[in-house]
């Protein structure tokens, strides 16, 4: 749920607040009813109520007053937030799938980045198993990746072979969209890499510009956001923000916010090489909970024949159960299409906190 207010604080954010002081305020005003009523002798009252012993009756009616009047507030605010709820989520009234793969930048120019699975022995198997089902998904590129072992940033233009690999992908039906400018969550050497607008309006443009098309969606690196990288976000003019901390997908004016994805990773051992996924079983139950399901893989920690199999089988499994996958900007699509046939603007406006 979303709401327009300046800073990193939501409308939703602010109505909750209030609608937490307001139940402490009802608390706190029955708790004082129960108190005029039975005229306790507790000595932190004794004084209040031996002076005020002949207006008792009047005491408790403007108690009784304010608490009425307390409880009409709290229902308001409560109905705000259900209005505003429904105004802003986004309907899914079928099951549908997004698989978002991440992680594609300059892997020929960084310095271990082979060791880690950024190799296209391991990128290939995992898009060839996703086609194998006439599936689709979303690929999460970066127009520079910084490498921490050199503190440079890395730019994809310079890795012809990957630009190659995706442009094919491109051709077959796969969305690319930006993950990040570099990919950097290091606090100590890019803090704001992936924040300031130079640097998501630039690194859109720059990737834009690499593959000759459009760029629509957008995925923070490691699902972390900022508010002044949401906003920047937005105003840069991506339609589709996926893979973050909201609950469920929501509406912000006429970009679509989804909530994140399911990871297979439950272990992610970077320096000691240790990517462990959950079984394909898990996946499914993950799957079964909800109409609109987004699968987040990262193909280097496909390192097994095993891991491989469990994506083949999950996808065998989905396959047969109808579902309809798509891409970001084909369910922003699909989502925006439902939405004018109905007559209903996307209207709601916001910003999301840190």
């Amino acid at each position: 749920m979303v709401g327009l207010l300046p800073g990193s604080l939501t409308l939703s954010d602010l109505y909750y607040i209030l609608v937490g002081y307001v139940f402490a305020l009802i608390i706190i005003s029955i708790i004082l009813l129960y108190i005029v009523k039975k005229k306790l002798d507790i000595k932190f009252w004794k004084k209040i109520l031996n002076f005020s012993k002949k207006k008792n009756k009047e005491i408790f009616k403007i108690i009784l007053v304010i608490l009425l009047i307390l409880i009409i507030l709290y229902s308001g605010i409560r109905f705000a937030i259900y209005s505003l709820d429904q105004s802003t989520s986004v309907k899914v009234d079928k099951k549908i799938m997004i698989i978002e793969l991440d992680d594609y930048w300059n892997i020929e120019d960084v310095e271990n980045y082979e060791r880690y699975g950024y190799t296209f022995d391991q990128f290939i198997p995992v898009t060839d198993t996703i086609s194998k089902y006439g599936f689709r998904a979303t690929l999460g590129v970066t127009p520079y990746i910084f490498d921490e072992s050199t503190k440079e940033n890395i730019p994809l233009i310079e890795d012809q072979q990957m630009i190659d690999y995706l442009k094919k992908l491109s051709d077959e039906g796969y969305e690319l969209g930006m993950h990040g400018y570099n990919h950097c969550r290091n606090q100590y050497h890019c803090p704001k890499y992936e924040e300031v607008w130079f640097n998501v309006y630039n690194g859109k443009r720059e990737l834009e510009n690499i593959f000759n098309i459009q760029f629509n969606s957008y995925f923070p690196p490691g699902n972390y956001w900022t508010t002044e990288q949401y906003e920047n976000v937005k105003r840069a003019g991506f339609k589709i923000i996926g893979n973050t901390h909201v609950p469920k997908a929501y509406f912000d004016s006429d970009v679509i916010i989804t909530q994140k994805g399911y990871d297979p990773i439950y272990h992610y051992g970077w320096h000691a090489i240790d990517f462990r996924h959950t079984p394909y079983e898990e996946w499914i139950d993950e799957y079964e909970k909800d109409n609109l399901f987004i699968l987040q893989l990262h193909p280097n920690t496909f390192d097994t024949l095993e891991k491989l199999d469990d994506l083949d089988k999950f996808l065998a499994y989905v396959k047969n159960d109808d579902v309809q996958v798509m891409t970001y900007k084909e369910f922003y699509d699909y989502i925006s299409q439902k939405k004018k046939d109905k007559g209903v603007q996307l209207s709601a406006k916001g910003n999301i906190k840190q």
